[in-house]
């Protein structure tokens, strides 16, 4: 869950690179696709590795002689790394306006990801 976005970073740094050489747009937009599909992959792997680590943080904490401390330490790593991911996710979707397929601002902002970043400082799951 934690290299996500540090990944995703990655891979949006090297489009940026490959960009700057490319000057035809049907390729420009094959590139930006592929990135997309990689950005997607792994947002969606970090997805189900969050599901999984909170299921064994709420089993963990459930648990009369769990270990609380470590749980609750985990937990908190987690929802870092969920926000990372989703501000990370939300700056990526802002980025290549000049492919004319995504329009974030027909959208508005985020509703998900100041719910989301609400959880990370402190609410409850």
């Amino acid at each position: 869950m934690q290299a996500a976005a540090p990944t995703i970073l990655e891979l949006i740094e090297s489009l940026d690179r490959r960009l700057l050489n490319e000057h035809r747009a049907s390729d420009r937009l094959r590139m930006l696709r592929d990135t997309t599909n990689q950005v997607t992959r792994t947002a969606n792997d970090a997805i189900q590795a969050y599901r999984r680590a909170t299921g064994a943080v709420r089993t963990e904490l459930a648990k009369p002689t769990g270990d609380h401390a470590q749980a609750l330490q985990t937990r908190t790593l987690l929802r870092n790394a969920r926000a990372e991911l989703l501000r990370v996710l939300e700056v990526t979707s802002r980025r290549y306006a000049w492919a004319e397929t995504w329009s974030a601002d027909a959208v508005g902002p985020s509703a998900a990801i100041v719910e989301e970043l609400g959880d990370a400082a402190g609410q409850e799951d």
